[in-house]
């Protein structure tokens, strides 16, 4: 099991010199998040989701955005479902969001940018994020004080 506050180093991912494979779009994506001034914690968590992606991606020979179709997207999807982090526990639905959403960001820059003619991701269903209710309600007599202030 990792230890908390142990980064695992980062891989190096995909071909960089192929200008029209996915880690060099992904690493121009990044680049134009930062030149718009989204938070570096942003795009350092892009930059994570959209890593993992591509791992997986490598794993089955994908190695261009273009080879990418929603039925590869929806095999990803149902991997992070069943996706065990390090201690055995599944990911939990925020988390699959966050990462399906990062993927699906960046094929709607790609296709924004003509690099994609289609995107592939525009009708990805997402998982569905938990909306809890609040953990503490307030008493009577706490409401009335407040209802006085």
């Amino acid at each position: 099991m990792a230890k908390r506050g142990k980064r695992k180093p980062k891989l190096t991912v995909g071909d960089v010199t192929d200008p029209r494979g996915m880690a060099r779009l992904s690493s121009a994506h990044l680049e134009l998040m930062r030149v718009q001034n989204y938070s570096e914690q942003t795009v350092m968590g892009r930059e994570k989701h959209l890593r993992r992606f591509t791992v997986w991606c490598e794993e089955r020979s994908i190695t261009r955005p273009t080879e990418v179709t929603k039925p590869i997207l929806e095999r990803y999807a149902r991997w992070l479902y069943h996706h065990r982090k390090d201690d055995g526990r599944p990911l939990s639905f925020g988390s699959q969001y966050g990462q399906l959403m990062g993927v699906r960001m960046f094929f709607r820059w790609l296709a924004r940018q003509n690099h994609i003619l289609s995107n592939p991701a525009s009708e990805l269903e997402l998982p569905r994020r938990e909306r809890r209710l609040p953990k503490h309600v307030l008493t009577i007599q706490e409401s009335e004080a407040v209802g006085r202030a």
